[in-house]
């Protein structure tokens, strides 16, 4: 098979896990944020609010690095979106 084909087929992987890896994260995180709504009428279970805000703060972290590793650093702007943004902004100069 071709390179470029194994490379592509090993990216796309990657981004499905990556997004699985989110949509149970929210899941989740949206159901111990109702518990914790919850359970904060009730005063005498404090260990059990900081369990929750811990899983959500170390799953936060964790889904952050994934994103990191799967986008190569490029969370918010992809190689292409800075490129076309230089070339807009040239453009723009050459009118000036």
């Amino acid at each position: 098979m071709n390179k470029k084909y194994l490379e592509a087929k090993r990216r796309v992987k990657s981004l499905r896990r990556f997004y699985t890896h989110l949509f149970f994260f929210l899941i989740v995180n949206v159901a111990l944020m109702f518990n914790l709504i919850m359970l904060e009428k009730d005063e005498s279970l404090n260990v059990f609010v900081w369990v929750i805000l811990n899983i959500m703060i170390t799953w936060s972290i964790g889904v952050f690095i994934h994103a990191w590793v799967v986008f190569k650093g490029r969370i918010l702007f992809s190689k292409a979106y800075e490129d076309r943004k230089i070339e807009e902004f040239m453009k723009e100069e050459q009118n000036i």
